[in-house]
């Protein structure tokens, strides 16, 4: 698991996977994420290493199965729900974790984004670090360590990430995904014919973290499409904005905006283990799918 990443992480991991070997575990950590798109993945090998690390090998094996499907009680995952992580987020959370652990002797969350909270909010995640039980381990992951308020990282362990060693920069994983849309919108499901050199050529399947972050850019692409679609020009990928027109032109609102509920739906999936060519087809089938014309 945390052995994985040593290669990349040395220090990170090093310290990690020192806490759990000397019981010494944490009740909170903070981890400063770095820009790195391994993030997730690190976090969750730690949270298996401190759920399983005293069981057999066969019971880890299953319980680590269990986490990767959303579906082992002890350990729960906070997203922002839309922009920002709301206070009944936490209080839901704070309520969850006030009863006794169904399984294990750790109970643990994770709050992506942790950053995105309003002052309202992040003062109830201050209360509820402020006091913690024994059992339980916080989980705090931002890519904007300084907006978070002093008092939260105070009571935090920092873990800093080492940035990515990425063979891909940005802008070419911005070519890749306009240009996988690009195919789905020309093409509709025969986009399946060409999915291994659109995508899987670039990034291996086992590589779950750089899936989700091109459906970031997928979603965040179809949110410009529809911004046009209604008249707004202000996008975030404005040197694609020929393109996005073409597009928008073709598609009603309401498909657009089924399309961008679908990616939204399917990218939650990609934690809960789902198999990455099964859902890039789905994908193109739903979203080519929906296609009401053809341009060049």
């Amino acid at each position: 698991m945390l052995d994985d990443y040593k290669d990349r992480q040395a220090l990170a991991c090093n310290v990690l996977i020192n806490e759990i070997t000397t019981n010494h575990i944490s009740h909170a950590y903070l981890i400063d994420e770095n820009n790195n798109r391994e993030a997730f993945d690190i976090v969750m090998a730690f949270v298996k290493e401190i759920v399983t690390s005293k069981l057999n090998i066969e019971n880890r094996q299953a319980i680590c199965k269990r986490i990767d499907m959303g579906n082992y009680p002890e350990v729960k995952i906070i997203e922002p729900d839309g922009s920002l992580i709301k206070k009944q987020q936490i209080l839901d959370l704070q309520l969850d974790f006030s009863r006794a652990a169904v399984e294990g002797n750790k109970r643990i969350y994770i709050i992506r984004d942790a950053d995105k909270m309003r002052n309202e909010t992040a003062n109830s995640m201050l209360k509820f670090l402020e006091e913690p039980d024994n059992d339980v381990v916080a989980i705090l992951m931002t890519n904007n360590y300084n907006n978070l308020l002093s008092t939260i990282v105070s009571r935090c362990q920092v873990i800093r990430l080492a940035s990515n060693d990425m063979t891909m920069v940005d802008d070419e994983v911005d070519e890749m995904v306009i240009n996988f849309i690009q195919n789905i919108e020309n093409n509709g499901i025969k986009t399946i014919m060409k999915e291994q050199e659109l995508l899987f050529n670039e990034i291996p399947v086992k590589e779950r973290s750089k899936f989700i972050n091109i459906f970031d850019k997928m979603i965040d692409m179809y949110y410009d499409i529809m911004k046009i679609s209604v008249g707004i020009s202000n996008i975030k990928y404005a040197k694609y904005y020929e393109v996005f027109k073409k597009i928008a032109d073709k598609h009603t609102e309401s498909v657009l905006l089924d399309k961008i509920n679908y990616l939204i739906e399917a990218k939650g999936t990609i934690k809960n283990n789902v198999n990455i060519n099964l859902l890039i087809d789905s994908v193109i089938v739903n979203i080519g799918g929906k296609n009401e014309g053809s341009w060049s």
